[in-house]
């Protein structure tokens, strides 16, 4: 079935893991956007439930059912389809059969057990949703509570993947039961560090452009690393970069510290993670060693959100391999829901990636294919939601698209590049970026250049614009030594009196965001019928 033709499905995806049961309840539409609407979480330390004779306990089954049961009445308002699954801790359980009787029994709701292969697969399928890969042959892996999922893929062809019984529950119940000791810490490091051994030899010729990390373990070291490193308080760690030495310091803090209780005062993760974290941490610690990682890439999207999308596209018939521009397509949604002109937003869309295409070689000399793409990306999105404030108040909406654009969550882009996408709106009209700016503190002053740029051509795009009349058909840019000619092409016998006045007038302010004396002009084009 064509993508265009793709149902809206509503979907609810639950992970019945070895340290919580999760779920998600997200509307994916007919193009293959994913709109989280609801979640929940309940920590079951399922693991630890596990007795002796291999058996979970009654009270880990009865927790277990009793979660479900409460997800299912979170669910049933939805009318949502419903898709399982139980990994690492449910796989190891004697009497994990009786378990997902238990639960459908109880809840209607019926329980697949996967195997760790699967579990990767759908991890990675999650992270394709949360980051734009655009095809990048990427290494993603899961820090669990019972078993850690190393997967290299493109897309959906993958290249290598792996289950590693080693979890951040299973390891801290092995090694810590009797207490927190500096030898029992060498033991567990050691214990992991044989395990993954034969991995390096496996995965070393992969070369893989990005290393990606999900999990709670993932998430935790982000936020925990964003309070001791970083200047603003993150509120997602999706797309997060983790630098292998701050990771190492990280990791020997908790060493340090070694108690949980320690580790909860000294860095505000909660009880429960500061009991595992210096497990799960341990094994993202090797794996960085082991992979020869310089930096982690953390998204929060993985097995459920790859649960969501693997269970829309069985439903439509469609290859995973056919996954939409997440990017764009978030954008697209928003900007319905904010109710934006649409028409003039493609315009402006238009006329900025013109502008950018003939600008950036003089701005930017020097900067690499990767930076112009990825300046593309958001000014292809920044330009189309530049007037995102308007849905709050027209009069200084621009200050409301920075808060709207940098607070939403729009599949598919990091915070860090929300954040910047709102600073393009902030500052596509009125003042120009500096460092004296409060929105501007923590900005380089790379970032401070990047933005004028960026924010300059949506503000001159916009101006061209300004009757809703698409009067400008193409635009063309001459450089003649330390000055550039901007014509603004136009059909022969409808002159832009409007569009080239205003344009005049963001002159002064242009010449400064691109540090370039500039003549504007309007050029009449035979235009063909």
């Amino acid at each position: 079935m064509p993508q265009s033709q793709l149902l809206k499905k509503t979907i609810a995806a639950i992970d019945i893991g070895t340290n919580s049961a999760h779920m998600v309840l997200a509307e994916m539409d007919h193009v293959g956007e994913m709109r989280i609407l609801d979640s929940d979480k309940v920590n079951l330390r399922l693991g630890q439930a596990i007795g002796e004779d291999g058996n979970l306990s009654e009270d880990g089954i009865r927790r277990t059912v009793e979660a479900l049961k409460h997800m299912q009445e979170i669910i049933r308002p939805y009318g949502a389809a419903i898709r399982a699954v139980a990994t690492h801790a449910a796989r190891e359980a004697k009497n994990h059969k009786r378990l997902l009787r238990e639960i459908e029994r109880a809840s209607g709701i019926k329980v697949e057990m996967i195997d760790g292969i699967e579990e990767a697969r759908l991890v990675f399928l999650g992270m394709r949703y949360g980051l734009a890969l655009n095809g990048l042959y990427c290494l993603g892996v899961d820090v669990g509570g019972g078993s850690t999922e190393i997967i290299a893929a493109r897309d959906d062809e993958i290249g290598f993947v792996s289950s590693v019984k080693l979890g951040a529950v299973t390891l801290t119940d092995k090694y810590f039961k009797k207490g927190y000791t500096p030898e029992a810490a060498a033991a567990m490091k050691e214990h992991i560090r044989s395990r993954l051994a034969p991995l390096q030899q496996e995965t070393r010729k992969l070369n893989c452009q990005k290393m990606l990390a999900s999990s709670g373990t993932a998430k935790a070291i982000a936020f925990m690393h964003s309070r001791l490193f970083g200047s603003t308080a993150m509120s997602d760690p999706n797309g997060y970069i983790l630098p292998q030495a701050d990771l190492f310091k990280i990791a020997e803090q908790f060493a340090r510290l070694l108690t949980p209780q320690k580790i909860k005062e000294a860095t505000g993760l909660d009880l429960a993670r500061s009991e595992i974290i210096m497990a799960g941490s341990a094994v993202l610690e090797e794996l960085t060693r082991l992979l020869g990682v310089k930096e982690w890439v953390i998204t929060s999207f993985g097995l459920r959100e790859g649960l969501v999308a693997d269970t829309f596209y069985r439903a439509n018939g469609s290859r995973l391999g056919e996954l939409p521009d997440i990017q764009w397509h978030s954008v697209l949604q928003f900007a319905r829901r904010l109710g934006l002109d649409e028409s003039h937003a493609l315009q402006v869309k238009r006329l900025a990636l013109r502008l950018y295409e003939q600008l950036a070689p003089w701005c930017l000399p020097g900067a690499s294919e990767e930076a112009f793409e990825a300046d593309v990306k958001l000014l292809k999105a920044a330009a189309y939601l530049r007037e995102a404030g308007k849905f709050v108040s027209a009069p200084q909406y621009h200050h409301h698209s920075q808060y709207l654009i940098s607070n939403s969550r729009l599949p598919g882009f990091t915070e860090a590049e929300r954040q910047l996408m709102g600073l393009v709106g902030r500052f596509q009209r009125k003042g120009l970026p500096s460092s004296e700016h409060s929105e501007c503190a923590d900005l380089t002053f790379g970032d401070i250049k990047r933005l004028r740029i960026l924010s300059g051509i949506v503000r001159l795009a916009a101006a061209l614009d300004r009757t809703r009349q698409r009067r400008i058909v193409d635009i063309e840019v001459q450089f003649q030594g330390d000055r550039a000619f901007i014509y603004l092409c136009h059909p022969t016998g409808h002159h832009p009196e409007v569009e080239l006045h205003k344009a005049q007038l963001e002159r002064t302010a242009l010449e400064k965001s691109w540090d370039i004396a500039l003549t504007i002009t309007a050029k009449a084009i035979p235009v063909e019928a």
